[in-house]
């Protein structure tokens, strides 16, 4: 027979062990991961499906903020306040800009669950100069032509292959009325070629690399400048051709992408480079049945597209580590990357193209146009250089190829010496930094 002090010593010790599991329970469930994300508000509501889904898996709360503007200046503020967030999801290209911020912590890919899913090409976009990888990859995407279908095949045009036939087309669809209004009122091709936020470099990164041009080569001891070349020339040359012909669209040596688009989606322009972020957007307007996808035409070097995606890093001074590499993991798992591609949503995905290759693109957007971006990519895409800081390579290039752009009887050549001149400086700047 048990006594009554014994009795007594048994409630109370599970009564506090009972008392210890709902703290445990709690102190988990309370467990809150701050997450930034350079996004627009509809990628934002598929984040927000993302999170919650997240949070029901595993208990961890999650903070977000979004914003698709001055994104960098608040991270800098932060930074500044030592208030930075546990996660930022940001574009691959601002790696560099971030690691001389001193803002992200070096990734350990095997304490990340589901790594070994990732495909190889999109660890590319994860590592900095030194070879460390300072980030973790949740979505890839490549550019491919979207083109007025019903304009081309009213005027008789094959879809274009070559550089040739792209410069046909877009003469053709300024010219020859393709829309049948009997006004000279279209374009050829919708160009951004700003320089804010480096969108002319951004551009004409797809012509380079068709070209069989570099904007810089890698030798012992580090980048060097590698613009002055034909291949680079040639693609300027072409590019420029469309400018001084009046086959883009008027303005379009002072627009971005957020200027470049409206002009596909009213019908002024019928050739739009782009990322397939822009699908849905366009079966609105001009509407699914009007347009087709097609792969970038081949240069003289062949067919490349610029490679981009999205990246997911861990803030210096988190307290949240565990949380922020579960989080993460849940990003790149077949589950995450199926929300975050928020198909039948109607909303832009956060997921373009899966980054992990267990997840058939194919069954999920049941669309073959996705299938077209992710065969560019597999086969052409071309992640930027990994030099240690990006960004500023990407302004000061695209100040230069603006210039070249705005000008018909400028010395092509000699305008990419320069650039390659300020190229080396900021080169050297940067190398000297990291030693």
């Amino acid at each position: 027979m048990i006594g009554r002090n014994d009795m007594l010593k048994r409630m109370t010790t599970h009564l506090l062990a009972g008392a210890m599991l709902l703290a445990a329970t709690g102190a988990a469930s309370a467990e809150t991961l701050k997450v930034w994300s350079r996004q627009t508000d509809e990628s934002a509501l598929i984040l927000k499906t993302l999170t919650d889904a997240f949070t029901a898996k595993t208990g961890i709360q999650v903070e977000s903020y979004n914003t698709g503007t001055d994104f960098e200046q608040r991270l800098a503020r932060a930074a500044a306040a030592r208030d930075l967030p546990d996660v930022v999801i940001n574009d691959d290209a601002a790696l560099g800009q971030m690691l001389k911020m001193g803002i992200i912590e070096e990734v350990d890919p095997t304490k990340i669950e589901g790594n070994d899913q990732i495909v190889p090409a999109a660890w590319n976009s994860a590592k900095g100069a030194n070879g460390k990888v300072y980030s973790v990859p949740i979505s890839a995407q490549a550019f491919a032509l979207f083109v007025r279908k019903d304009w081309r095949e009213k005027l008789g045009l094959p879809q274009p292959k070559t550089w040739d036939d792209l410069h046909k087309l877009a003469e053709a669809f300024t010219k020859n009325d393709p829309d049948g209004n009997g006004k000279a009122d279209t374009f050829g091709m919708s160009v951004p070629a700003s320089t804010v936020r480096g969108y002319a470099s951004w551009y004409m990164s797809n012509f380079i690399w068709a070209a069989g041009g570099n904007f810089v080569k890698q030798e012992k001891g580090g980048f060097k400048p590698d613009l002055e070349s034909k291949p680079v020339a040639d693609a300027l040359g072409f590019m420029r051709s469309l400018f001084c012909e009046g086959l883009v669209q008027p303005g379009a040596i002072n627009a971005t992408t957020g200027d470049a688009l409206p002009t596909f989606r009213s019908g002024q322009t019928g050739i739009f480079l782009s990322g397939p972020y822009h699908i849905a957007v366009l079966d609105e307007q001009p509407g699914k049945d009007k347009i087709e996808v097609l792969p970038p035409p081949a240069g003289p070097g062949g067919v490349a597209a610029l490679a981009e995606g999205t990246s997911a890093y861990i803030m210096t001074g988190t307290k949240a580590r565990t949380a922020a590499e579960k989080f993460i993991a849940y990003l790149i798992s077949p589950e995450g990357q199926e929300i975050g591609m928020g198909e039948g949503t109607g909303h832009t995905p956060l997921v373009r193209l899966p980054i992990n290759k267990t997840v058939d693109v194919d069954a999920v957007r049941k669309d073959p146009r996705w299938g077209t971006f992710k065969e560019v990519f597999d086969k052409s895409g071309h992640y930027v250089p990994p030099v240690p800081n990006w960004t500023p390579i990407r302004m000061l290039t695209a100040e230069g190829f603006n210039k070249i752009l705005a000008s018909c009887n400028s010395d092509i050549p000699a305008e990419l010496k320069s650039i390659d001149q300020e190229m080396a400086a900021e080169l050297r700047k940067q190398k000297a930094l990291a030693e």
